[in-house]
């Protein structure tokens, strides 16, 4: 009954990013099949993804079809040229050049669009989440895009502008959601929109007290400590939140990575049971998922 409801299957801590484009074409099936069984051997039965930007959506697709598992891919996200997002997708400059895009991207049957609106949390600075590098205007407009054609839509973004700029333009589930004030909470709760906080790229690196970010440690600790406090007054106000855990980025595995995320949110006052429903029913809606993928998940 678990659902994985962000994670980029295409990448790893074990090879990178450049290992995989040279790759030749069974290496990447090899590694992708990998992944995917780290899920199964889980128990987790459905991802979404969230976009890679060096097409492994085909193959993926093809794979998780194999192995059993119901795969959701955006194929690559959109961003704004210039700024955060190169490695997950394809860049745009303007709102022409989102229609070129969209038109290449349906050709590619994406079950979900997903847009880069803010860069990353800045370990080095608190509170810096990089620029919010769409207008509302735009925003709204490749939001009814995508539901026109009956595509939900997830909006990567953080920061307290990032966030009210997604939910304003209606998006159907903000991922991270780093660093909002309270009002954008209660801004989503109204909005019934889904939100993915995903803990466990902080909180992973916090845990095994990595060396690597020994200097930016005390930065991480503060934004990880808000996010927690936003994640329980979300629960307080009635956020619908679903579990996805970034699998694939820095130091959180796939598989194991879900179940670092569920582990997060018992130390900060979570039931187990709760955590379990909430992966399943948020994460099918996250999903958009049929009555009957949701049957076949329970059967497995």
């Amino acid at each position: 009954m678990l659902i994985e409801a962000h994670a980029h299957i295409a990448f790893s801590n074990h090879y990178t990013r450049q290992d995989f484009v040279k790759a030749e074409v069974q290496q990447k099936i090899e590694w992708i099949k990998e992944n995917f069984r780290q899920y199964k051997k889980r128990n987790i039965n459905a991802i979404r993804d969230g976009g890679d930007g060096i097409d492994a959506a085909k193959i993926s697709r093809e794979i998780a079809l194999s192995e059993g598992i119901i795969y959701k891919s955006p194929v690559y996200a959109i961003y704004r040229r210039g700024f955060y997002g190169s490695f997950l997708g394809k860049p745009i400059d303007d709102i022409k050049g989102f229609k070129e895009e969209f038109k290449l991207l349906m050709k590619q049957k994406p079950d979900h669009l997903k847009i880069i609106l803010t860069g990353i949390v800045n370990f080095e600075k608190y509170g810096d989440v990089g620029e919010t590098t769409f207008t509302l205007d735009e925003l709204k407009y490749m939001v009814q895009c995508a539901k026109d054609n009956c595509l939900p839509v997830m909006v990567h973004t953080n920061g307290p502008e990032g966030v009210k700029r997604a939910v304003e333009a209606g998006a159907d589930t903000i991922e991270h959601g780093y660093l909002m004030s309270e009002s954008e909470i209660y801004k989503i709760a109204e909005k019934n929109i889904i939100w993915l906080p995903t803990l466990a790229p902080l909180g992973n690196i916090l845990l095994s007290r990595d060396p690597k970010f020994e200097k930016e440690r005390e930065v991480i600790d503060k934004v990880y400590k808000r996010q927690t406090e936003n994640i329980k007054k979300a629960r307080d106000i009635g956020v619908k939140i679903a579990l996805g855990s970034d699998s694939g980025a820095y130091k959180v595995e796939h598989g194991q990575g879900l179940l670092d995320e569920i582990e997060q949110f018992e130390m900060i006052g979570f039931d187990k049971k709760d955590l379990i429903r909430m992966c399943f029913e948020n994460g099918a809606k996250s999903l958009n998922l049929t009555q009957q993928e949701k049957d076949l998940i329970m059967k497995i």
